[in-house]
């Protein structure tokens, strides 16, 4: 049986999805070793996946020779585990792939062999052996040891995670993996999380907590265990099982799963959400990664309060969006906390790869959404000081006393209102003009510890509440005269200091989606995407 037929995971390596990675960086000429393994050199015509292992103690580019081939990350830096993807192979004849890294000059090969398939046509996108849908003890693709697994109620099931249980006994031997196949079809079984180390025991429980999850959806799952027996490694597998994860029908404050075509938080774009491991990422643009942070101690209807949702992207070192509510029950006597940390929700390897600015680009470290905004708990303002909340801005007149992003955010502090102010604040990375005439330019900056952040040209300010803003209607249930939204943006310069916000900045929705390619609020029927009131807003 050819296991992890999409996505491998680990407990002891937090693997990222980027097809065909685009996170380079230059070469690091302090490499003493260079070295590439697959574990599998030779596998069957279906489609799959597995860890490809790199060995090097400087910065690496990873490429491979053939199409059906592709990588979750193509650069790095130091050794690290990588997904290696094959497509299914429909030809007869075995292929081929070289597999080649290289850091500094040094190179690395590795082969990769694919079979072909059977003469007799067998279908490659069909495992015989992986069918959850026959019986484990007559399949001829899976010999079973002489072992029992069994695969035990889920636990723990929440709107976006839960935990999968498993055992093994009577094992011959100590097991070499333990894990679980899973997937949203109890016919395909399509995802693994592995143990891949030893087991201290012949008889044993295991568990995975699988998260990044998509509310009110029902997984199966089955748990496995690899056992040795003579020369050979052969699985055996336990019953299939299922969860359904919890669903969050709150436009509020409560917390859950964030959902961006259909259903789900208020303030939220579109959002096209797969998963990998631990991390969530855009099915459609896979080098731009989403994660949520939850309150860990603020409530609102029973359930945590969440505090904001972040799109990152990978290529260019940067957030694109971080969406949040904006009530007083955020802002409390909590002092700044300063706890700048990488984002543990978000590949760090393409976040900033150092917690301080540093000057050579002039740009210090300027909140998306800001720590006075929240202050209810200590514990809430660290999860601002993620990296992934963090934006360069340039200190001398834009993220400064009376500059112009600071500016812009006292003023949006006087929107707040009781029904809850909806905000997406987000960063542009093209030619940008804004209504005051200034014109920026697209460029790379070395910042935060990495060379290649792209300068955002502008930021701005999404804005969405109701008119009176003490209504006590859902935004869903209010009409689109009973709503305001508009967006608020600001080329990325020192000229703005000191400028009041005026009309001159404002943007429909429509117009600033038009200029992003970002559907905005897709979760709000009414949403009035083509109005922008000056007097609305005071202006």
């Amino acid at each position: 049986m050819q296991r992890g037929s999409i996505f491998v995971f680990i407990v002891t390596a937090l693997l990222f999805a980027l097809s065909c990675g685009k996170d380079s960086r230059p070469a690091d000429n302090k490499v003493t070793n260079v070295a590439v393994s697959v574990k599998t050199p030779t596998v069957d015509a279906v489609s799959g996946s597995q860890f490809i292992s790199i060995t090097c103690s400087g910065q690496w580019t990873l490429s491979c020779n053939a199409t059906w081939v592709s990588f979750s990350a193509t650069s790095g830096v130091g050794s690290a585990s990588i997904v290696l993807r094959y497509e299914a192979n429909t030809q007869t004849a075995e292929r081929s792939a070289s597999v080649v890294v290289t850091c500094s000059g040094k190179s690395a090969v590795v082969s990769i062999t694919q079979k072909g398939v059977p003469s007799g046509g067998e279908d490659p996108g069909t495992d015989p052996g992986t069918d959850p849908g026959t019986d484990p003890g007559t399949d001829p693709g899976a010999v079973q040891p002489d072992a029992d697994v069994e695969t035990l109620e889920a636990t723990d099931v929440t709107y976006y995670s839960a935990q999968i249980n498993g055992i093994y006994y009577q094992a011959t031997s100590i097991p070499r993996d333990v894990g679980f196949e899973w997937g949203i079809s109890s016919t395909n079984l399509s995802s693994v999380a592995e143990y891949d180390c030893e087991m201290d025991s012949t008889s044993d429980s295991f568990s995975f907590v699988l998260s990044g999850l998509s509310e009110s959806t029902t997984y199966y799952y089955r748990a496995f265990a690899v056992i040795q027996e003579g020369s050979a490694f052969k699985t055996c597998y336990g019953q299939i099982c299922s969860f359904t994860t919890l669903q969050d029908t709150s436009g509020g404050q409560g917390g859950g799963q964030p959902a961006g075509g259909q259903r789900g938080w208020y303030e939220l774009p579109v959002m096209n959400i797969a998963t990998s491991g631990d991390y969530m990422y855009d099915a459609d643009n896979t080098s731009n990664y989403y994660a949520y942070h939850i309150c860990p101690d603020i409530y609102s209807g029973g359930k945590k309060a969440r505090n904001y949702t972040v799109c990152w992207s990978a290529e260019d070192h940067c957030p694109l969006w971080v969406a949040a509510p904006r009530h007083s029950m955020y802002v409390g006597s909590a002092n700044r906390t300063n706890a700048y940390q990488t984002d543990p929700d978000i590949p760090s390897s393409v976040q900033y790869t150092a917690t301080s600015a540093g000057s050579a680009s002039g740009c210090n470290r300027g909140h998306m959404l800001g720590s006075a905004e929240r202050t209810a708990s200590t514990a809430v303002n660290r999860q601002v000081f993620y990296m992934s909340n963090i934006a360069p801005q340039l200190s001398e007149g834009f993220n400064t006393g009376g500059g112009g992003w600071n500016t812009l955010e006292d003023w949006v502090d006087g929107q707040v209102c009781s029904d809850t102010l909806y905000v997406v604040i987000g960063c542009y990375f093209k030619q940008f003009t804004d209504g005051y005439g200034n014109t920026v330019n697209p460029k790379k900056i070395t910042y935060a510890g990495r060379s290649d952040v792209s300068f955002p040209t502008m930021f701005y300010y999404l804005l969405l509440r109701t008119k009176s803003g003490q209504s006590g209607k859902a935004l869903k249930d209010c009409t689109a005269s009973e709503i305001k939204c508009a967006a608020f943006v600001r080329a990325h310069s020192n000229n703005l200091k000191g400028r009041s916000v005026s009309s001159a900045e404002m943007m429909t929705v429509s117009q600033l989606e038009a200029i992003t390619g970002i559907t905005y609020f897709p979760n709000v029927p009414n949403v009035p995407k083509t109005v922008a009131n000056a007097s609305d807003w005071g202006l």
